[in-house]
């Protein structure tokens, strides 16, 4: 069982974030490797094996993030999920690869106790710029063959579960938001507790905590191993089918009318979304992201309002029809 105990300040210093990358390479390599949604991702491991084979990825994932994540154990180091990742794949190993090597060590130290360290990490703690570059390789490899195919789809399906959270704060604050996790998270004000390998009392005393929707965690949340630093939980999101690849963008309606960037960021907007946010998710300028959102403004498809610094753009009710009828759940940026 884990516990995390809530004062008033961690409350009002809680929130939802967006798809984290990092976390869903650590995730989806226990469901590539492990038995635990053997069933539910059978295609998608099939189709992953293959292009990592195909783009002669796999031994880099077998010798460099395979021993980072081992699949008979709970535990792997904190230092491969910062916080940074929620700012996008590059912003995350950027992060990863600027680990202060005393913690570096530490963690690996960790792991070295729990399964063994391969001798390739140490080359982190010593500052080797070889170690580094074989995992920075390592991990946008990964996502490349494993994650960024269904990378859209993933975020889809992310933002409609971010917005099932955003509808239950504005219904009931913060604690309403709390209680939409049962029954796999459970909130009894003012200790959020769940199903944990082990027994665990995490008190957050005015950090806050950072919700994480992750399309491949299956089963309980996860949490950092380490208490002490700024806490994350990352939780499974409602899957309403399995990954497939995406379709191309001819075969989708909405595609065809806006085209397919447009299409996209149309659909981004159903929880609502910043111009920043837009540009790092589809991977294209602030100054593109507000020429596409005018043109869908203009059409009457979202609005946009200011909010302290940031433009927040959300859909309308005619937005809203035209992904319900043109199933934009699969249209690529």
């Amino acid at each position: 069982m884990l516990r995390i105990l809530f004062t008033s300040e961690d409350l009002a210093r809680t929130r939802v974030a967006t798809a984290d990358p990092l976390w869903e390479i650590a995730l989806s390599m226990f469901r590539l490797a492990g038995r635990r949604g053997k069933g539910a991702f059978a295609t998608w491991r099939r189709r992953t094996r293959q292009e990592l084979a195909r783009s002669d990825n796999l031994a880099t994932v077998r010798c460099v993030l395979g021993p980072l994540f081992p699949t008979h154990s709970s535990y792997f180091p904190d230092f491969l999920t910062p916080p940074a990742g929620v700012h996008g794949l590059d912003a995350g190993v950027d992060a990863v690869l600027s680990t202060p090597r005393p913690l570096l060590r530490r963690e690996l130290d960790k792991l070295a106790r729990r399964t063994g360290t391969p001798s390739w990490a140490w080359g982190l703690a010593d500052g080797r710029m070889d170690a580094f570059h074989d995992l920075r390789d390592g991990l946008r490899g990964y996502f490349d063959a494993a994650i960024a195919p269904y990378w859209v789809e993933i975020q889809a399906m992310v933002d409609a579960d971010r917005a099932r959270r955003g509808r239950a704060y504005l219904d009931g604050g913060v604690g309403r938001m709390l209680a939409s996790f049962s029954p796999v998270i459970r909130w009894r004000p003012p200790v959020l507790s769940m199903d944990h390998p082990v027994h665990r009392d995490v008190h957050l005393d005015g950090r806050g905590l950072v919700l994480i929707p992750s399309y491949f965690c299956w089963g309980a949340p996860v949490a950092l191993a380490d208490p002490e630093l700024p806490q994350v939980l990352v939780y499974p999101i409602e899957r309403d089918r399995p990954p497939a690849t995406p379709r191309k963008p001819s075969e989708s309606p909405n595609a065809r009318l806006l085209g397919p960037t447009r299409a996209a960021i149309l659909k981004s907007t159903v929880a609502g979304v910043t111009t920043g946010e837009l540009a790092r998710h589809h991977g294209i300028s602030p100054s593109g992201v507000s020429q596409h959102t005018q043109v869908l403004r203009e059409a009457g498809l979202i609005v946009s309002r200011r909010s302290g610094g940031n433009v927040v753009h959300t859909v309308t009710p005619l937005g809203a029809a035209l992904l319900a009828g043109g199933r934009m759940d699969s249209a690529p940026a």
